[in-house]
Formats: C-alpha cells, sequence, structure tokens
C-alpha cells in the first residue's frame, strides 16, 4: 500500500482540557494587559522610590488584581484557545490533503486529484460556516469529527484503488474474466461510496446555510467485512444522523427562535463548495 496517499493527520476532536487550558495560559502570558498592569507596578515603585518592600508590595497588588480580572475573563479567553486549537488542526489537516492531492497530480491521476480537491474545498466550507450562528455550533464538533473521517477515508480508498489498479495488467492476461468482473466491481463501489460521501456531506452543508431540505439520506449497510468502501459508509452513518438532527434543529429554531437569526451573509446562492 502507498502510504503516500493516506491522511495520517489526527482528527480536529476531541481536544482534551488540558490542551485548552495550556493555550489559555500562553494568551494571559503573551496578554499586553498582563505585562501591562506588571509594568504599571514596576514604574510607580520607581516614582514612588518605593524600595524593595514597596515593589514587591505593588507587584502582589498587581498580580492580584490581574488573578482577578482573568478569572472573570477564563470562559472568553477558553473559548479563544479552543477556537485557536480548532483553526490551527484545521490548517495541518488541509495542507495534508493538499500535498496527497499534489502527490495524486504527479503520479498522473488527476481525477482522484479533482476529486479529493472538492472533498477539500466542501470541509474548509463547512468548518467555516458551522460557527456562524449559536445554534449550528452546538453541532461542530459531531459535523467535523464526521467530515474529518469521511476526508480521511476517500484518501485510503483512493489508496485502495490504486492498489487494485496495479493488479490489471496482470489481471486482463489471466484468462480469468471472473477476475476482471471483481476488480471491476470493486471499482464501481468505491467510486460509488465516494459520490455518496461527497453527496452526504454537500446536504450537510446545505444543512447549515439553512437552504437544504430536511436530510433523509441513510448510508448503505456493508455486507461484507472487506467491502470497499465499508469504513466510509459506516462514518457516512453517523454523519447522516447527525444531518437529520441540524434539519429538524434548524427547522425547530426557524420557527420558535428569533435571539440568533442566521446571518444573511451566509446564505450564499450556490451551495456548492467542492472539496
Amino acid at each position: 500500500m502507498d502510504t503516500s496517499t493516506l491522511f495520517s493527520v489526527a482528527p480536529t476532536f476531541p481536544i482534551d482540557d488540558a490542551r485548552i487550558r495550556s493555550r489559555s495560559r500562553e494568551t494571559i502570558l503573551r496578554s499586553a494587559v498582563t505585562w501591562g498592569a506588571l509594568g504599571a507596578a514596576g514604574i510607580l515603585g520607581l516614582v514612588m522610590d518605593a524600595g524593595v518592600f514597596g515593589f514587591g508590595l505593588l507587584l502582589i497588588v498587581a498580580v492580584f488584581a490581574l488573578g482577578k480580572y482573568w478569572r472573570k475573563q477564563a470562559a472568553k479567553v477558553d473559548a479563544a484557545s479552543l477556537r485557536d486549537l480548532i483553526n490551527e488542526s484545521n490548517a495541518v489537516q488541509d495542507a495534508e490533503l493538499r500535498r496527497i492531492i499534489g502527490h495524486l497530480e504527479a503520479k498522473g491521476l488527476p481525477q482522484y486529484a479533482l476529486c479529493l480537491g472538492r472533498f477539500l474545498l466542501l470541509k474548509q466550507r463547512i468548518e467555516k460556516d458551522i460557527y456562524r450562528a449559536q445554534h449550528l455550533s452546538l453541532f461542530a464538533q459531531e459535523v467535523e469529527k464526521g467530515v474529518d473521517g469521511i476526508c480521511s477515508e476517500v484518501c485510503r480508498e483512493i489508496t485502495r484503488i490504486r492498489d487494485r489498479e496495479e493488479q490489471l495488467g496482470e489481471i486482463l492476461t489471466s484468462r480469468d474474466p471472473a477476475k476482471l468482473e471483481r476488480l471491476e466491481s470493486a471499482r464501481r463501489e468505491s467510486h460509488a461510496a465516494m459520490l455518496h460521501a461527497y453527496t452526504s456531506i454537500y446536504q450537510v452543508h446545505a444543512e447549515i446555510l439553512g437552504l437544504g431540505p430536511d436530510a433523509s439520506f441513510q448510508a448503505q449497510a456493508a455486507t461484507a467485512e472487506d467491502q470497499p468502501g465499508k469504513r466510509l459508509q459506516e462514518i457516512l452513518s453517523g454523519l447522516s444522523d447527525e444531518a437529520d438532527l441540524i434539519a429538524r434543529t434548524h427547522a425547530r429554531i426557524q420557527k420558535t427562535i428569533t435571539d440568533y437569526p442566521v446571518n444573511e451573509g451566509a446564505r450564499p446562492v450556490e451551495v456548492a463548495q467542492a472539496n
């Protein structure tokens, strides 16, 4: 198996609390508020000629005031830290997908490079639009997990197709039509799985924008352990459930909640974010 076409980056979620707290501490330590307060205490000590004891006392007061201030800002800082971690993870994933796209182009497989490129574009649009309204951001973690999983499995499915294609020369001279039929059947199933994957996350994006009808698609169950696209189908099943949930919630919110209206700027005429 050619690992150069495998998506090897970790999914964005879960993000543990320890990472969020660590990033928040870094933010607080780098903040102009923190350094400004400590600097002001030092300058005041110099102006007052406070001496060592006075400097120490002023710094203690500054630290106490900063602690009180940052405790009040904790939720906001943690939210910003979480968003930074999400953005960084998505950027690494996107870079990996672009690397694989370039590799496919270099290997003379432009059709799969184009396919994966459209998944990438749609992934980026979803990751942007899922946070545009508060009621949608509640679903962000599950949606991102589903999309990450699909992109990973699409890369793996393309790798499996390449592996099978390498057997084509031998199969064509095997005098065994059944082998050729098995290869063609596996290729059709893999292509169908990728088509269904794209259709599914396209529908999720439509629901996020509030443009799509209630999602009603269901992933088909795999019937064999080694069936092409089996893992992809499993991930799609979970994502399709999430799309249904988004659709139902969006419909309910449209009728009963006015506190968090969907931003009209998030409703482009064209839903297609080709990935």
